[in-house]
């Protein structure tokens, strides 16, 4: 792999070897040295959902559950938790491999071992329908997630334990996806936008198809 960050002092390693690296310094700029980079990309959960249980406390209650009801109607979504059928632990690894073929240099990189970003791609496929495929699937179905989900903004939501840390925390999983996944061109896109769990073109939250993914806002 390339060498380790050119920066004094840095021990998060470098992506000099392909284009991917220099959309993430050109995004983290001198944070990337003070920074996990993971936390710049995918926007966690916990690190969002922290902020608003602050902004909340600040709210009185009844007006905290009239904003509830009026932004209902936005959490709905079309899956149908009694039609999910898990796949099988040899059907999860035959997908794995799968994707493991279109995984971008990057997410490789930041995973530091072939074992550690197979173990987030199993996490990601457990969640996943047997009949659907985030990545290669046709485009025009929604591929829902059926995983964990955030309490408030009902979003999908997967915990993991990043690479350099000891404590599980929580992300986004179409962040977690594009990142993995994502083109450059479209990396660079989507890195423009605020660090929050993307918008689908679907108009619905509980949707990470990667084809569904707003590359703006």
């Amino acid at each position: 792999w390339p060498k380790a960050c050119p920066f004094p002092d840095c021990s998060v390693p470098s992506f000099a070897g392909c284009r991917g690296w220099q959309d993430l310094h050109a995004m983290f700029q001198c944070r990337m040295c003070s920074e996990n980079p993971f936390n710049g990309m995918f926007g966690g959960a916990d690190e969002r959902r922290g902020r608003d249980e602050m902004r909340r406390k600040k709210k009185d209650k009844n007006q905290y559950k009239n904003l509830q009801e009026r932004h209902e109607p936005k959490h709905a979504s079309r899956r149908n938790e009694a039609s999910f059928q898990a796949r099988t632990e040899e059907e999860i690894l035959a997908l794995v491999r799968q994707w493991e073929q279109y995984a971008h240099p990057r997410a490789r990189e930041f995973f530091m071992t072939p074992e550690r970003l197979e173990e987030v791609l199993k996490q990601l496929a457990k969640c996943i329908d047997v009949g659907d495929d985030p990545i290669l699937g046709a485009e025009d179905k929604c591929v829902f997630w059926f995983g964990e989900v955030t309490k408030d903004e009902h979003q999908a939501a997967i915990r993991m334990v990043k690479p350099g840390e000891n404590a599980e925390s929580v992300t986004y999983v179409n962040r977690l996806l594009a990142f993995i996944f994502a083109t450059n061109d479209s990396f660079e896109q989507l890195m423009r936008l605020p660090k929050e769990p993307f918008k689908m073109c679907c108009e619905d939250q509980l949707c990470v198809h990667l084809a569904h993914i707003l590359l703006d806002v």
